[in-house]
């Protein structure tokens, strides 16, 4: 989990994203935009799994970041 900085198809990151599944993704409701906070048009924050099931998955209200942070409720 973490703010990356980067979409799920950055070319940088595929080395760390690529073996993963994004929670968002899988069961996410929206587009679980992130960046920037005031008026989300990209999503560069994460909940990335593997060997677990994605419930659900939701941004949460702005902080002090430039992002908005992310949940997700995971099966184990």
């Amino acid at each position: 989990m973490g703010d990356f900085n980067g979409t799920l198809d950055d070319r940088a990151l595929s080395a760390v994203t690529s073996p993963l599944r994004s929670a968002q993704s899988e069961a996410g409701a929206g587009f679980g935009l992130t960046w920037p906070a005031s008026f989300p048009v990209a999503r560069i924050g994460h909940i990335l799994v593997r060997g677990v099931d994605p419930r659900s998955s939701w941004t949460l209200p702005a902080t002090d970041s430039d992002h908005l942070p992310v949940a997700a409720r995971l099966k184990l």
